[in-house]
């Protein structure tokens, strides 16, 4: 009876996915989305906000966004998630830019993303590798 319990009250817990990105449009989206695919959200404008969560709470996913300024290095992405790491070393990230290279898509893979996914994204496609 216990275990039956305990199955029925993690079904009605949401998985939480944190999306971090400067655009106020592409947080929208993302959480729209997310949301009626049955996710709870948490979204950050940029890495200050985003750290005040990750320390507050461990998501399940994190979509994170590489360039918070007018950079397009995707360095300030690279520093956001190795500063993830430290205190969510278990957390999968998923980095997104519009600025994707093979390059910098090794360079995220080996500091400890998950995935790593090009805007604009499709719906579908991002909803199956969550």
């Amino acid at each position: 009876m216990v275990k039956i319990l305990i199955f029925a009250v993690n079904k009605l817990q949401k998985v939480m996915i944190l999306v971090i990105d400067d655009d106020s449009a592409v947080r929208s989206s993302l959480s729209f989305m997310l949301k009626r695919a049955g996710y709870e959200v948490k979204t950050a404008p940029g890495p200050r906000e985003a750290m005040d969560i990750v320390r507050a709470e461990a998501p399940a996913l994190i979509l994170m966004d590489m360039n918070f300024t007018l950079s397009t290095t995707g360095e300030e992405g690279l520093t956001l998630l190795k500063q993830v790491k430290v205190f969510r070393p278990d957390v999968p990230v998923v980095l997104m830019t519009a600025w994707g290279s093979i390059q910098l898509a090794v360079q995220g893979m080996q500091a400890g993303a998950f995935d790593f996914i090009t805007k604009p994204w499709n719906n579908a496609a991002l909803l199956q590798r969550i």
